[in-house]
């Protein structure tokens, strides 16, 4: 019997590719919400994890960078500077902001780089970006390019305008675009003369990253400390929550969907193949054999759907990158072997319902015309 179903699925294969395409697409209609999520995500961390320092510290009550205002005045400032190993300290600031011209504006987080030059150089080292110069300001590409945007042209921020100096790379989301203003611009800017929204620091040696947030923690009023890792953590998580309904939904109408092509294209195997079914009954085949042969066949197309699914994420991936610069899009091999196991598992369940069709067959079919 098993030689049977996989000859009669060669003998078919234009309507098993054709079915296994059908259960791709459903999964990939999962996977791409997840993905797009998933990608925004992984951009809005991008300046935690890209940033130096070895501990960050907010403001008490907050341990995300992500829809948050933090702001830290110059006490809880002094007094991180006093715990014990702690080598130094970078004020930077982090606010959102409205950009653009009035009645096209969009809500962005401006990042006040340090204007001390020895901060500032070790920043750009580390992150790859350039620090703008007073005056000027770094929008993220996507956001220069759908504004028409030049080196050189004026950009509103707030209330003030600065001139696009340059432009920097994975700094861009939907949910939260970063630019770069000097520190004095951007103090200037939110009319903050002092303190600042965000510490960045450096342990010394002898004491590790964990311990020093722990030891802020203790002794500091006011602050909250986090390692990098955990701040990346907190905000990574928050961004991929706020899609989770839509996520969980979509999900669900992929898997109805393969559901539904698995049992029409079993229904539609069965009928062809019915004759087959019943001279193989006439033969005494047990019925084991045969439910066996039927959710094999349904094994294999739903396997191979979830292959194609899965292959064709990378060049999905690769393309969208491309294509669609503005939309950060990142699939996970963690989701699609979830989501893939979870369809086999469900073709399967859907798979018994035309399994009571094959068995009903009646073997006296043989002897009809």
């Amino acid at each position: 019997m098993f030689y049977w179903s996989v000859k009669s699925l060669l003998v078919e294969k234009w309507s098993v590719l054709t079915a296994a395409c059908g259960i791709a697409l459903a999964l990939l209609l999962a996977l791409y919400l997840d993905a797009v999520f998933r990608g925004e995500a992984g951009q809005i961390v991008t300046f935690i994890e890209r940033t130096p320092g070895d501990v960050w510290v907010l403001q008490d009550g907050i341990s995300d960078l992500h829809m948050a205002r933090s702001r830290l005045n110059e006490n809880a400032i002094y007094a991180v500077r006093q715990v014990e190993g702690v080598a130094s300290v970078t004020r930077f600031l982090y606010r959102d902001s409205l950009i653009g011209p009035n009645g096209q504006e969009k809500l962005a987080y401006v990042v006040g780089i340090p204007s001390a030059p020895e901060a500032r150089s070790a920043w750009e080292r580390a992150t790859g970006w350039t620090a703008p110069t007073p005056g000027h300001v770094v929008l993220p590409a996507p956001m220069a390019r759908a504004q028409n945007l030049q080196p050189g042209d004026r950009v509103r921020v707030g209330d003030e305008s600065f001139i696009l100096s340059g432009v920097s790379r994975g700094t861009y989301s939907m949910a939260n675009p970063l630019i770069f203003l000097d520190e004095t611009d951007a103090r200037n800017l939110f009319d903050m003369g002092d303190g600042a929204n965000v510490l960045l620091v450096f342990a010394r040696p002898d004491t590790s990253p964990s311990d020093l947030a722990a030891r802020i923690n203790r002794e500091v009023e006011k602050a909250s400390a986090l390692t990098p890792q955990a701040l990346r953590h907190n905000d990574f998580n928050l961004a991929m929550k706020m899609g989770g309904a839509l996520i969980g939904v979509l999900e669900v109408m992929g898997l109805a969907v393969a559901g539904l092509i698995v049992i029409f294209t079993a229904f539609v195997f069965s009928s062809n193949h019915r004759r087959e079914f019943a001279i193989a009954k006439a033969l005494g085949a047990p019925t084991k054999q045969l439910a066996g042969s039927a959710l094999a066949q349904t094994a294999v197309v739903s396997f191979l759907g979830i292959v194609i699914g899965a292959l064709v994420t990378y060049p999905l991936e690769a393309g969208l990158h491309h294509w669609v610069p503005g939309i950060a899009v990142s699939f996970s091999s963690m989701t699609v072997l979830v989501l893939g196991t979870a369809t086999l598992g469900l073709a399967l369940l859907s798979a018994l319902l035309p399994l009571r069709y094959v068995l009903s067959v009646d073997p006296m079919l043989v002897f009809q015309g």
